[in-house]
């Protein structure tokens, strides 16, 4: 028994929340703070590590500060507040440390309608295999969301651009809320550009995306590819890794970066593995557009390009995210739509982990149906771990 010396309980503090995938407070980011809207290109660190360093706050950006504090109610279930009358002169405490981890999910059956009316009852969270304790469990659609629009403008994307421009424009409409909700817009080949820092000003978004061209550069119509890796350049694993690191790692609400492009990387210094642990570590979910490229054949037409699915899968299911394959133009904005629906029909549990050591060492998450019959060919849509550090 710990013996507590001149009568006092100590105040028992709820560590920061380990937020996956979402924070449940406001951060200064979302009351109301101006944002830039100037472009700023970025450019990837020299030279890339086989596997990236802790996530580096941007030039001139604030020092780090600790992500969101839990909440008083955040308490573990059946553990003491310090009594109301304590002595605050009193010098001993007793500090007890709890972390909660946080893990958005999205459920589908077979016909990918979402699965809207499941219990804490019906679900179990695995951490390195082993069955850990829920905390809480709730449907959330009202958290706060902050998101980029990740437009890749490498040459395989020119004739598509436009069709991309509306159906995000239409996005930003539909999703983005005032005062709760902030976004960006960013733009990809060989470097890296910021066309609109985060803001919750839509027309300010608006512009941004509709001033989005492919650059010169571009093909001369039946004539032969330029040469310059400058313009034909694809840097989509650097892109991912600079705005999870970058521009979303402080802010509050759920961290989302939306890709639009074919998948195909040709100039990073990052691999997909490199762009998969970064947004772990920096707490985002990916979610792709997959639009197949275009280029002149030399005949006069078009040639469709490769779609790398595979990466694209990969990156957002490891991540909690989805990738889309629209069929043509017509349906990016049912894409998006998806995307929407997605992001607003997710289920929200948390768990304090059974193994508390903060080693940073990488701990597989695995959210299981325990429904009998027809649940088991539902599909769970959760982010594979995080690091705890």
């Amino acid at each position: 028994m710990v013996r507590i010396w001149k009568r006092r309980w100590a105040l028992l503090s709820a560590a920061a929340l380990i937020a996956v995938g979402a924070s449940w407070a406001l951060s200064p980011a979302q009351s109301g703070r101006k944002r830039e809207s100037s472009p700023r290109q970025y450019e990837p660190p020299r030279p890339a590590p086989a596997r990236p360093s802790e996530p580096v706050p941007a030039p001139g950006s604030e020092p780090s500060r600790p992500r969101v504090a839990a909440p008083a109610e955040a308490l573990p279930l059946g553990a003491d507040a310090a009594p109301s009358g304590a002595d605050e002169s009193q010098e001993d405490t007793l500090s007890i440390q709890t972390q909660l981890v946080m893990v958005p999910f999205a459920v589908t059956d077979k016909r990918n309608r979402y699965i809207n009316d499941l219990t804490a009852q019906d679900i179990q969270v695995l951490e390195n295999g082993k069955p850990q304790e829920i905390f809480s469990f709730a449907r959330e659609s009202d958290l706060p969301l902050t998101f980029a629009l990740l437009f890749d403008i490498s040459g395989s994307q020119q004739y598509s651009i436009a069709e991309q421009r509306l159906a995000a424009q239409a996005f930003l409409r539909q999703t983005l809320r005032p005062q709760k909700d902030l976004a960006g817009v960013v733009t990809f080949r060989r470097d890296i550009e910021v066309r609109q820092k985060l803001t919750s000003n839509l027309s300010a978004l608006e512009r941004a995306v509709n001033d989005i061209r492919f650059e010169s550069g571009g093909y001369v119509y039946g004539g032969t590819p330029p040469l310059d890796p400058s313009i034909t350049g694809t840097s989509l694993f650097d892109a991912v890794c600079v705005v999870s690191s970058e521009m979303l790692l402080r802010e509050a609400g759920r961290r989302v970066i939306i890709l639009l492009t074919d998948g195909e990387d040709t100039t990073s210094r990052y691999k997909l593995s490199d762009a998969i642990d970064t947004s772990l570590r920096s707490d985002v979910q990916v979610y792709a557009v997959g639009i197949p490229g275009g280029v002149p054949n030399g005949f006069g037409g078009i040639s469709i390009t490769g779609l790398d699915r595979r990466a694209l899968e990969r990156l957002c299911e490891s991540t909690g995210g989805r990738a889309f394959f629209p069929r043509s133009p017509a349906d990016y904005v049912a894409a998006f739509q998806q995307i929407e629906t997605d992001l607003r029909q997710q289920y929200i549990v948390t768990y304090s982990p059974s193994n508390p050591t903060r080693d940073g060492k990488f701990r597989e998450i695995a959210v299981k149906i325990l429904r009998p019959g027809e649940a088991k060919s539902w599909r769970v849509f959760a982010r594979k771990g995080y690091y705890l550090k």
